[in-house]
């Protein structure tokens, strides 16, 4: 078996370092977590972010062997071709295609929820109100789960768990910390989401990774507790 090493940014806010670590998880894997901290991509440069171990400057990282893959969702497909028996993707290839594609939304959009509704996984701050645009976009999230479960008829988004559901586990995330409502028809998906071992893993995972000041300030600028869910 390929050695594997996941370099990521602090997993208590990065969206994009979750994902490839709940697939690892999810798929049994054996791999180190090799975490990087920085106060901010404004004061740090890409060669100083090289040097700790960024391929493109972004981060997360995985190296099998040594061998850089740098981008969270080619990780994931990794992962779903190296334990093919996990059944990260959906088999019928149709399905297959439309689970890409809502990773691939994921990964390209929302940039109104991204900016406004930063990922902190144990804060809350309940009286944030989203822009109309950031409404617009959480909008779209609920749309989009709300026909993938009727499609499949859950519990998860393709039937049984896929990357698709670590994609949006992040953003499940945030709706947690800003107070967003959920409607009846994802109710029970948030709640099957939550409850992976995965997803256990990673919370208890991130109890232990380093806080950082500028997403933590955020939450108290509105009016929020960066530390109400630890």
């Amino acid at each position: 078996m390929a050695e594997l090493a996941l370099t990521v940014l602090s997993l208590r806010y990065s969206s994009w370092s979750m994902r490839p670590w709940l697939a690892l998880t999810h798929a049994g894997a054996e791999f180190e977590t090799r975490t990087v901290e920085l106060e901010s991509f404004d004061t740090t440069t890409l060669a100083e972010r090289r040097e700790l171990g960024s391929v493109s400057g972004l981060f997360p990282i995985l190296r099998v062997d040594g061998q850089a893959i740098h981008e969270s969702l080619a990780i994931c497909e990794y992962t779903a071709e190296a334990f093919p028996n996990t059944g990260l993707w959906p088999e019928p290839m149709l399905e297959r295609a439309r689970a890409r594609s809502v990773c691939s939304e994921m990964a390209t959009d929302f940039a109104a929820m991204r900016s406004e509704m930063s990922c902190h996984l144990f804060a809350r701050a309940p009286q944030f109100e989203p822009s109309g645009k950031a409404r617009a976009n959480i909008d779209r999230v609920f749309e989009l789960w709300t026909e993938c479960l009727a499609r499949s008829s859950g519990p998860f988004l393709f039937g049984s768990v896929s990357i698709a559901d670590f994609f949006y586990y992040p953003v499940l995330t945030r709706f947690r910390t800003y107070d967003v409502e959920l409607p009846t028809a994802v109710g029970a998906y948030a709640r099957s989401l939550e409850t992976l071992p995965a997803v256990d893993a990673l919370v208890r995972k991130a109890r232990t990774e380093p806080p950082n000041a500028l997403y933590d300030d955020y939450i108290l600028k509105l009016g929020g507790d960066p530390k109400a869910a630890i």
